[in-house]
């Protein structure tokens, strides 16, 4: 069985109609968005998956770790725009 990919997933969780909608989703969705992802196991997907929510969802680096690339995504979302 294929696994759904990150971005997919997340959208998914989220309720999006549209996966671009991740990225505008109001601060208290966002800190919502950040919880789905820290409960995500760092080994669940793999390094590009993860910088690939980084850059996408925050506009952040690429990281070389699975888990600093978590750590840097939940952070970000917790920030107030």
């Amino acid at each position: 069985m294929i696994k759904e990919q990150m971005l997919d997933f997340l959208a998914s969780q989220m309720k999006c109609e549209y996966l671009s909608d991740l990225r505008f989703l109001q601060e208290g969705k966002r800190r919502i968005l950040a919880e789905r992802v820290e409960a995500l196991g760092a080994d669940e997907y793999d390094l590009r998956q993860w910088n690939d929510a980084l850059e996408y969802l925050t506009g952040g680096r690429a990281e070389a770790t699975a888990e600093a690339a978590k750590a840097a995504i939940t952070s970000s979302l917790r920030e107030s725009r």
